[in-house]
């Protein structure tokens, strides 16, 4: 079931962020978007399996994350997810989404070109080890 992620939430999304991601954000940064409509969860039998948070940024729609349960890869959890922000994107009249993702993550790069984006530029040392690729997708 995909829903609007809850404070009770939390914990579960925190676990899946620090198996996801070499600099994980804290939990208060997943807590100030609690039950927010764009932080969505993908939901089984009581088990968060992944979530992603869509925020606008400058009238566009932002995807700030977005990450899958190690157990539950390669599964169409994050397509699931992706897709749902896309539907959120359109319903809200945001006409593309805009992410940013590390030059060196040939997966994620992969991913986000199957499912419609486009590399539209790069930032230099946008993070700490690593340039970042800005992907969009007209919704």
């Amino acid at each position: 079931m995909m829903r609007i992620a809850t404070s009770s939430d939390i914990d579960s999304i925190v676990e899946i962020e620090n198996l996801s991601f070499e600099v994980p954000w804290e939990s208060r940064i997943f807590r100030s978007y609690a039950d927010y409509p764009g932080f969505i969860v993908l939901e089984s039998d009581g088990f968060i399996l992944g979530y992603a948070v869509l925020v606008v940024i400058k009238e566009a729609a932002h995807l700030a994350s977005i990450a899958t349960h190690p157990r539950f890869r390669r599964m169409g959890v994050a397509t699931a997810l992706l897709e749902a922000c896309v539907l959120l994107a359109k319903e809200n009249s945001f006409p593309l989404i805009r992410l940013e993702v590390r030059e060196k993550n040939k997966g994620a790069r992969e991913f986000y070109l199957s499912n419609g984006f486009e590399e539209t530029g790069t930032i230099p040392r946008y993070y700490l080890d690593d340039n970042a690729i800005v992907m969009e997708r007209r919704v």
